[in-house]
């Protein structure tokens, strides 16, 4: 079913709801009224002639239910007479109009008694000494017929009514909705080749206008994810291609000819080493891949204060072998709530990219601290730097600087930014204005939570 069906289907049931409601509220009102002339009226007029006979007695009694009898300006079929409990007293006017019977149990003050067609006021009243009743009626036939006149009408009316405003809600519920199947149009033909389209925003800043800006910036989003991903694809190849391509020929070399056992062991060494670097770039292939499509990591409370102490007694010898002094500044115990492996990998990868670009005798200090919200890691190291013009693309997939050695595939920086990404958190870098470079990492506090050692990382 249709958005615009089911609207018109809303507004129909609401609308006749609405009219019903209203036409019996205008029926019950109109009768109320035309009733209530008639009642006020009959019951004044009864009360005055119960009032003058009492005062004029029983002799001109008969001569003033007469004259009564023949007034017709309340209604047609005028009827008077008096009802005593021996019987009825000066029956006039038209026989046709049949008054309610003697009843003792008859109300004590004038009231309005009424029977199928017939309308009379009934006036208690002394006469000639015993308790009688004045009983005067006309027709109620006009008055019903204007109550089923308007009844009759509103029964043809409203029916309609609710048929032209029904169809009328559904003409102005296409009209609203022809912004959005311009809009459905336009997305439907939008694919994959051409994600750089974008949809037509309408000039009125109403509700769609402000979908169609939505949708835009998610058509934005996608055509961003979707160039990075062809470019990461594409770097990957090329990337694996040299490796591949030296292995090759390493091993095409090896078969042509019979070669010496020292000749055979170097063309194995080489054909090592490219496997060695085809297994790295696979395993950080592999990671980034997990890392951006994770939607669950088993994580808990994580001392860094620990872990970067256990990194610090791995690392240490290697920086002592290059000469270069590496200290650790953590004062105090931080936690956070993280996964122990990727934590571990991202300081690694730091110190590991820190010793490259560190002279001898050059140094790295380690730094932990925190905030109020914040975890914040800091390794800066002593030497020449990152070029101003490299630092806003070190995170990119299989960037390597012009200063960078041959060995490394250039996605250790951007495992980086992923892990911090995953806990919450950020990585930046910034030239140290003595010289060097410095990398901070930012990470989310742990918090007393239950359910956060299975919370989603992103």
């Amino acid at each position: 079913m249709t958005i615009r069906l089911r609207l018109t289907i809303y507004w129909a049931a609401v609308l006749a709801a609405i009219l019903l409601i209203a036409a019996i509220a205008v029926v019950q009102l109109f009768e109320r009224q035309q009733w209530s002339g008639l009642d006020a009226a009959l019951l004044k007029e009864a009360e005055n002639t119960a009032d003058q006979i009492e005062r004029g007695g029983t002799s001109s009694a008969l001569g003033i239910l007469q004259r009564l009898s023949l007034e017709t300006d309340i209604g047609p079929g005028r009827r008077v007479q008096i009802v005593t409990a021996n019987g009825v007293i000066g029956n006039y006017g038209d026989i046709h109009t049949i008054p309610p019977p003697f009843n003792p149990r008859l109300p004590t003050h004038a009231a309005i008694v009424a029977s199928p067609g017939f309308r009379f006021a009934v006036v208690p009243m002394m006469y000639d000494g015993e308790l009688a009743y004045l009983q005067s009626g006309v027709q109620a036939r006009l008055v019903q017929e204007s109550v089923d006149s308007l009844r009759d009408l509103l029964l043809l009316m409203v029916p309609i009514v609710l048929l032209l405003c029904v169809g009328g809600g559904y003409l102005l519920a296409g009209r609203a909705l022809r912004p959005i199947e311009s809009v459905t149009a336009e997305l439907d033909a939008i694919g994959p080749a051409n994600l750089s389209s974008r949809l037509t925003v309408p000039p009125v800043a109403d509700e769609v206008a402000r979908l169609t800006g939505v949708i835009n910036a998610l058509l934005e989003r996608l055509e961003r994810a979707s160039a990075t991903e062809r470019r990461f694809a594409s770097d990957a190849a090329h990337e694996l291609r040299t490796p591949l391509a030296v292995l090759r020929t390493e091993l095409e070399v090896a078969l042509a000819r019979e070669r010496s056992a020292e000749e055979n062991r170097a063309a194995l060494g080489a054909a090592h080493r490219e496997v060695l670097s085809l297994c790295r770039i696979a395993d950080e292939l592999l990671m980034l891949s997990r890392l951006n499509g994770e939607v669950m990591v088993d994580r808990q409370r994580l001392n860094l204060r620990a872990l970067l102490s256990e990194i610090a007694a791995t690392v240490g010898p290697l920086a002592q072998a290059r000469e270069i002094k590496l200290s650790v500044s953590a004062p105090e115990d931080v936690f956070v709530n993280g996964n122990a492996a990727h934590l571990r990998r991202l300081v690694v990868n730091l110190l590991d990219n820190a010793l490259k670009f560190t002279p001898a005798n050059g140094s790295i200090e380690v730094g932990l601290k925190s905030d109020s919200n914040r975890a914040i890691i800091r390794v800066a190291d002593s030497g020449e730097g990152i070029h101003p013009a490299e630092l806003p693309h070190i995170f990119d997939r299989f960037f390597r600087g012009a200063g960078s050695p041959g060995e490394g595939s250039g996605l250790g920086l951007s495992l980086c930014r992923e892990i911090a990404r995953a806990h919450g958190g950020e990585i930046a870098a910034a030239n140290l204005p003595t010289g060097g470079c410095a990398f901070v990492v930012t990470l989310a506090l742990y918090r007393d939570d239950p359910n956060r050692a299975t919370a989603p990382l992103r």
